[in-house]
């Protein structure tokens, strides 16, 4: 384990984490319906949970040929939305969303960061208007998310700079590291995904959260901590 008091070593060392699958049990599948269904009647419900179901696995088929892929479709959905709105609804319904799908093992891992003076990172493909609540919330130091494209107060549907996953994830890191003096091979990292491994790999403390199949395999053959956080 890199020695975090050692001369040279910069700003505190930074603990990275994914939100999806790693901080807690949710996806942005999950989030844009508890989002839409919010004001929605019962039968707009239903209609909407209808409306997503059947393309279920075409997102997970999406997901498995390529995480940006996936999110670039889908963030689709949001073509139309005010972004007041959005983050009306992240800000309203934070503790709610997020009392029972949040992981303690993670909480308990963030604290444990934080009393060793570390700052605390979110990095995640989710939308930034959606995540900065929780980032707020948790008292993290940094947030990098994905940023929506607006024209005017409405989202497009687009996104800025593509979203924020695979190697997107770790060219954030190494621009993060750049501007703030941050060390990454001092710094941790916590991914639950195959699609993280680039995240993982750029820091010098990687954890594998609740890995999938392949993340699992890179995990032991790398040595990599491997942690398994549920409610």
């Amino acid at each position: 384990m890199p020695d975090e008091s050692a001369p040279g070593s910069g700003s505190p060392p930074v603990a990275f984490f994914d939100v999806d699958g790693t901080l807690g049990s949710t996806n942005i599948v999950l989030t844009y319906i508890e989002f839409r269904n919010e004001r929605a009647s019962r039968l707009e419900r239903w209609l909407r949970i209808a409306s997503v179901v059947p393309k279920i696995p075409y997102y997970k088929l999406l997901d498995r040929l390529s995480r940006n892929l996936f999110c670039t479709v889908f963030y689709r959905k949001y073509a139309g939305v005010e972004r007041a709105e959005l983050e009306a609804w992240a800000e309203r319904d934070v503790e709610r969303y997020w009392r029972d799908r949040l992981y303690p093992q993670a909480v308990e891992k963030l604290e444990e960061h934080r009393a060793r003076g570390h700052r605390i990172g979110i990095v995640s493909g989710s939308l930034e208007p959606v995540l900065k609540p929780l980032a707020d919330a948790l008292g993290a130091d940094i947030l990098l998310a994905t940023e929506p494209e607006m024209d005017g107060s409405q989202l497009t549907g687009r996104l800025v700079a593509g979203p924020l996953n695979g190697e997107h994830k770790a060219v954030a890191l190494r621009s993060l590291s750049s501007s703030l003096g941050i060390d990454l091979g001092q710094c941790y990292a916590y991914g639950d995904s195959y699609a993280d491994q680039q995240f993982l790999e750029s820091v010098g403390n990687p954890v594998a959260v609740n890995p999938d199949r392949r993340l699992g395999k890179i995990a032991q053959s790398r040595g990599w901590p491997v942690e398994i956080w549920g409610s």
